[in-house]
């Protein structure tokens, strides 16, 4: 727990630019200013009014807001990642023992994927731990009625924070544990606790046709369809990302694998040695957890459009997979109490590792691009007032830069890609104008006061 703590924190003592944690942060401050908790808004140039997700997942985030202020929200979002972690433990210790909980603790910890954004106010926290704890009782089990009814709300709660991908696995869960156990009963219980966790979302958007016609036409239907223009249309990112981002755990999924196929023999029975408590158990949990990340990833190779950081979801199921795996190695090289004792010396030291680390910056390399605000035109911008139109004057649409000054400095970017005579609306009326190399400046009336990188602060009077 004090690696992830350690690890989670490391984005909280660099400047960051985490464009889409600062958009979130910013829909949310509005939703506090504005008193409207359906009609989330962005910046007047940006999303004047924002369809990209449903409006349920913001809504902790307001509330902390209103009641403790924004730097409220990253304690916030941590103990969310915290929540999934210790699920996730949780599923693995009662499997196959402590060290396999702590196994997978570790597993899900260190991909920088999931590390760089538990402590941050992006959604994933919150549907990660939605998502994970309404799988828990078919990944340790055949539910019973109040199990069903527990995963069916942690369902629908995780469908309204991110749409259909709060469901899968819930779906991934159910498929497993119907094939393994052969039961078809399992296969229709599922689908239909899965079909009514839509109920409450689908009802919002049938009664609210602004939501229908953004989130539904121009956001999920567009991203099935490939029609939208971000993201990535081959087939297999899910899977690449698992292979670029979930490490050090993969090599280690090899271990579960082989615990759920039981082949090669030898391997097999080098991981699960004899006297293993309930070898049954461990071996059958296995096979749902490969089988519900495999449904899990599978599943998000279907949209025509695919971001990278959808295939989260699929972590806390893998890490568990890892735990599982190595965990009955791990008892019995360390039944002896000094070995055990030896073990958990070396995880506090690399813990506190990780936290002095994580103090002195140590996260500051995972953060190379800088927005403007990060160098010396900071400090040379600081008489901008509080609501002033700012211009983004650069060929490209700096996203990440927009996001930096609507949420550090409460500006009102708008976008340009020169610099010219023929401003109208708000932008009229901006004195200050970040420039990047490559855009044109046609107006003499600018005058460049400061230079930092590829940028250039320009003033007017």
């Amino acid at each position: 727990m004090l690696v992830f703590l350690g690890l989670a924190t490391s984005t909280w003592w660099t400047h960051t630019d985490l464009g889409d944690s600062q958009l979130y942060q910013v829909i949310s401050r509005h939703m506090v200013e504005d008193g409207s908790w359906l009609a989330p808004r962005y910046v007047p140039d940006v999303h004047p009014r924002f369809f990209e997700h449903l409006p349920f997942g913001f809504w902790p985030f307001a509330l902390v807001i209103r009641l403790f202020g924004e730097p409220a929200l990253f304690p916030l979002c941590v103990a969310f990642s915290l929540g999934t972690l210790l699920l996730t433990s949780n599923v693995a210790r009662r499997t196959a023992g402590t060290w396999a909980g702590v196994s997978a603790m570790l597993a899900l910890s260190i991909p920088d994927g999931f590390f760089t954004r538990a402590g941050q106010p992006f959604l994933e926290p919150l549907l990660l731990l939605l998502a994970t704890g309404s799988a828990i009782p078919l990944l340790l089990g055949v539910p019973r009625p109040r199990d069903w009814l527990w995963s069916g709300v942690l369902a629908a709660l995780a469908c309204a924070v991110k749409g259909p991908f709060g469901l899968l696995p819930l779906a991934g869960a159910a498929v497993a544990r119907a094939f393994v156990e052969r039961s078809f009963r399992v296969l229709v219980i599922g689908t239909l606790v899965g079909i009514a966790a839509t109920v409450p979302t689908v009802l919002f958007l049938v009664t609210h046709p602004d939501w229908w016609e953004g989130y539904v036409r121009h956001q999920v239907l567009a991203s099935a369809s490939g029609a939208r223009t971000d993201g990535q249309l081959a087939w297999y990112i899910p899977f690449r990302t698992v292979l670029s981002r979930f490490w050090p755990g993969l090599p280690l999924l090899m271990a579960g694998g082989v615990l759920a196929l039981g082949r090669p023999a030898r391997a097999f029975r080098a991981l699960l040695p004899e006297g293993t408590r309930d070898e049954e158990g461990v071996r059958r949990t296995a096979r749902v957890l490969l089988l519900a990340s495999l449904f899990v990833l599978t599943a998000l190779c279907i949209p025509g459009r695919k971001v990278w950081n959808h295939s989260l979801v699929a972590f806390p199921l893998l890490a568990m997979l890892v735990g599982v795996g190595v965990g009955p190695w791990l008892e019995s090289r360390l039944a002896s109490p000094e070995r055990a004792r030896a073990a958990t010396r070396g995880l506090v030291v690399l813990a506190l590792v990780i936290l002095v680390a994580s103090v002195a910056g140590a996260g500051r390399p995972l953060f190379p691009r800088r927005c403007p605000l990060a160098g010396a035109l900071g400090p040379a911008s600081t008489d901008v007032p509080v609501g002033a139109p700012v211009l983004v004057v650069s060929p490209s649409h700096e996203w990440t830069t927009v996001a930096a000054f609507a949420v550090e400095r409460r500006w009102s970017p708008w976008r340009l890609t020169e610099l010219g005579e023929n401003l109208t609306g708000e932008s009229s009326r901006a004195r200050v104008a970040f420039v990047a190399d490559g855009a044109p400046v046609s107006d003499p009336s600018w005058s460049e006061v400061g230079r930092d990188g590829r940028w250039r602060l320009l003033r007017r009077p």
